[in-house]
């Protein structure tokens, strides 16, 4: 699919005051409109956050106060207008740009990224309530045309993409789906685990890495959260749509090491540690199985990097990545 083009964005560019010779031509991002643009004398990017005004709202209190505490975090600019705002029926922001390079995969970088998350989920900032404004994070309620859509697509995508995997992992992750109201989600949802405003797409190209120190640059997907399961999510996802990573998920070693860094800043709870391959097998089916099928819409399975790793995904024992 095409990436979305400036042009068709114009509303968004006049809000922010972006003379037509300081706005590209097209998103720098292919699944969503990310537009680097010149603001003033600086450079920065335009983008999509999350609606209402006051998720938008408490979503740019969180990054300001995540930043106020020396967390790698991107922060709306002060401009004369609003900021977030909200320019027909979407919401917008303006961020610095921030100059640096994209992870590599390196054990530095894994270890490095693993700190950010730690210090992401043990922060305390103000906004991080869901009385704040952030966005509560929404429990499925799957019912049965539901679950038979998601076997239907998955077998359909497996099928023509990887037939040789279709037996395997359809054997295992038929059954899941199917029992995933009654045997996964309660121990989840009903845990009384803890909660925290989290970023809830943390993952390798959502990060840039400045004088070797990785900075969150996406930080729209927020909500206020069980923590854990952000953390089953970049246990699984982290390498998803990173071009310059492995082409596949954490090897032992490297979950080794992010998960290490990433417990020096948080202590979780017995409750956590007891619910953890539960809430990686919770993410694996919510998250994991519409990646395997939204990357046929995007003909994602044609690139042979991507490919190489939504097999890995299909196939991952959730057993891979222990925290005992």
């Amino acid at each position: 699919m095409a990436y979305e083009r400036a042009a068709g964005h114009a509303a968004v560019f006049k809000h922010f005051a972006v003379d037509e010779a300081d706005r590209p031509e097209q998103s720098c991002y292919q699944y969503a409109p990310v537009f680097p643009v010149r603001l003033g004398d600086g450079k920065a990017v335009i983008k999509r956050t999350t609606g209402p005004a006051s998720a938008a709202a408490a979503i740019a209190r969180w990054v300001a106060a995540l930043a106020g505490q020396g967390v790698g975090v991107v922060t709306p600019l002060p401009l004369p207008m609003d900021n977030p705002a909200q320019v027909g029926d979407r919401f917008w922001v303006a961020y610095s740009w921030v100059g640096g390079r994209p992870y590599t995969g390196s054990a530095h970088d894994v270890a490095a990224a693993g700190d950010l998350l730690g210090r992401i989920h043990a922060a305390r900032p103000a906004a991080d309530g869901h009385e704040d404004g952030m966005p509560e994070f929404g429990w499925p309620d799957h019912d049965a045309a539901s679950v038979e859509e998601d076997v239907t697509g998955l077998r359909q995508v497996l099928g023509k993409h990887a037939p040789d995997l279709l037996d395997e992992v359809m054997a295992r992750m038929e059954p899941w789906l199917e029992s995933f109201m009654a045997r996964t989600l309660p121990p989840v949802r009903d845990g009384g685990l803890p909660r925290a405003a989290v970023s809830m797409d943390f993952k390798a190209n959502n990060l840039v890495y400045a004088e070797d120190a990785p900075v969150l640059v996406d930080p729209d997907n927020a909500e206020y959260a069980p923590r854990v399961l952000d953390l089953a999510l970049a246990a699984l996802l982290f390498h998803n749509e990173t071009a310059t990573g492995p082409p596949r998920l954490f090897t032992t070693g490297e979950w080794t090491a992010f998960s290490s860094a990433y417990r020096r800043h948080v202590r979780l709870t017995e409750a956590e540690l007891a619910v953890w391959p539960v809430a990686v097998r919770y993410m694996l089916l919510e998250w994991g199985v519409w990646t395997l099928i939204d990357a046929a819409e995007w003909n994602d399975w044609d690139d042979p990097r991507t490919r190489a790793f939504l097999r890995d995904l299909a196939t991952v024992d959730v057993d891979r990545f222990p925290l005992r």
